[in-house]
């Protein structure tokens, strides 16, 4: 089935999501998360672009950005490329990490622009991730409230607000505004009480493997003894299947071997 064409913005302005192919894990650790965002400063000097937030979930990433339709799919393939190269390497893997298209939604009005910028800042909070928006290290939310961040153009979302008190204002009365629909089943499987970091932390407890991505190097009888284990831990089925980097129904299958 051929590819619907992807929806150009008139304002230049979208938001785009990067997902992780099979939801693998991307970010395992702090020097992760701090090496894309470097990439992404080099990447955004080299294309002259404004980012206006940003996000980094263990599985997807979050941006909003404005950039001329012809600069799209040559940043993203900059970006993706760049960083996978350097992930592969570290992590002894080879092929795509993410998925081969992005998803990005065109923002055509200043209310489409607020409500993605809540979306984006609140997806830790939707994920479990965090109690608050402000607390997650990996967005560009402190950037609002006057940290300190090169990436991101804070100015034009304080214009849209009318001042910066204003946006603050905006941010704490409409965290889960019925308006914030976009991507809205982001986090519909999300019903667990661990969080993926936590689950992630029980992984190399349980295993004693000092990365997800060195599951591969494991026997099938200990990696499926591994996947029982961490089913009595209560971590779901999607879980495991994401950082074991295999399919749910194998998950199951593994589980059900043990009855």
């Amino acid at each position: 089935m051929p590819r619907k064409p992807r929806i150009l913005s008139s304002t230049g302005i979208y938001h785009i999501i990067l997902r992780s192919v099979n939801q693998h894990i991307i970010f395992e650790e702090d020097s992760d998360y701090q090496k894309f965002l470097f990439i992404l400063s080099d990447c955004k000097k080299k294309y002259d672009i404004d980012i206006y937030a940003y996000c980094l979930m263990d599985n997807h990433i979050h941006l909003l950005i404005h950039l001329p339709d012809d600069k799209l799919s040559s940043f993203f393939q900059s970006l993706g490329s760049r960083f996978v190269r350097w992930y592969n390497n570290k992590y002894f893997r080879s092929g795509h990490l993410f998925q081969e298209r992005f998803h990005s939604s065109a923002i055509e009005n200043e209310r489409a622009f607020l409500s993605a910028l809540i979306y984006i800042h609140n997806n830790p909070v939707k994920a479990n991730a965090c109690r608050y928006a402000s607390e997650y290290l990996w967005s560009s939310v402190r950037a609002f409230y006057g940290a300190k961040n090169s990436l991101v153009n804070v100015a034009y979302a304080y214009n849209i607000a009318g001042s910066k008190d204003s946006l603050l204002h905006y941010f704490a009365k409409e965290t889960d505004s019925p308006e914030n629909t976009l991507f809205k089943n982001d986090h519909l499987e999300i019903t667990h009480f661990l969080t993926d970091e936590k689950a992630l932390t029980i992984f190399k407890s349980v295993t004693h493997l000092p990365t997800a991505s060195d599951v591969v190097t494991l026997e099938k009888s200990k990696r499926n003894e591994y996947v029982r284990a961490l089913k009595k831990e209560h971590l779901t089925i999607k879980q495991i299947a994401r950082i074991m980097d295999i399919s749910e129904t194998t998950v199951k299958r593994i589980c059900k071997m043990a009855h």
